[in-house]
């Protein structure tokens, strides 16, 4: 359950199980998408279940299935860039454009990777709840690479690059959702990761620098000291 839209996803193994009716029929990608798409009997439940969907979506490679249930005659679709011509040789009917990172074409949205299928769920997200709760979520998206890539560049270029919109445009939604600039969330961010290491391990305040995405000990002395108050040596000592 997302709020009052129910989002469903079944795997090639139990879609004859499956009972609609379904808000938002989900088709992943995977190595064995060609196979799924030339079994007779999982593209016959796919259809089935497509008519008791308000819309059907694809991530990836996934595209192969609706494409091999007639969903997609006569519309458009993207798919990964490797492969986009691959689709259109066996389902001639469908008009393969690999150049945007989602397609929605009437009921049916195809994604063109894992990523891609990120967008476009925002896009559901935005479409049934609102704008706000799609920026809070694209936020969130942003604050979990942050936390998990503290030794990367994490500029404002640099992390709004992938979420697809620009720079002033995500210090904004940062500023409005969590009350502060991309940048500072980063610092405060590689300042909080430090303190933990100082106090949860004896790993040198070099080594921590270096996890914590500062360019060296003595910058992250410098900044430690602005945070805290005090050095990371003493903060470890006191701790």
């Amino acid at each position: 359950m997302y709020g009052s839209t129910r989002y469903a996803a079944y795997s090639a193994t139990a879609p004859a199980r499956a009972r609609g009716p379904i808000d938002t029929l989900i088709v992943s990608g995977g190595q064995e998408h060609e196979t799924a798409a030339a079994n007779p009997r999982f593209v016959s439940q796919a259809m089935r279940l497509a008519g008791l969907s308000r819309r059907v979506a694809s991530v990836c490679r996934g595209a192969t299935v609706p494409a091999a249930a007639g969903l997609l005659d006569n519309g458009r679709a993207t798919t990964r860039r490797y492969e986009a011509g691959r689709p259109a040789a066996p389902f001639p009917h469908v008009r393969v454009d690999p150049a945007p990172i989602f397609v929605r074409d009437g009921t049916v949205a195809t994604s063109g990777g894992v990523t891609a299928a990120l967008d476009l769920t925002l896009s559901f997200i935005e479409e049934d709840h609102g704008a706000e709760l799609a920026d809070q979520v694209l936020v969130r998206r942003v604050v979990d690479h942050v936390v998990s890539h503290l030794d990367e560049d994490l500029g404002v270029a640099r992390l709004a690059a992938p979420v697809g919109v620009s720079e002033r445009h995500l210090s904004r939604l940062f500023v409005e959702c969590v009350g502060r600039t991309p940048s500072r969330l980063v610092r405060e961010t590689r300042l909080e990761a430090a303190a933990q290491l100082l106090t949860g391990t004896r790993e040198p305040v070099a080594a921590i620098a270096r996890r914590c995405g500062f360019s060296s000990a003595e910058s992250l002395r410098q900044a430690f000291a602005v945070w805290g108050g005090v050095s990371p040596s003493r903060f470890r000592r006191r701790s």
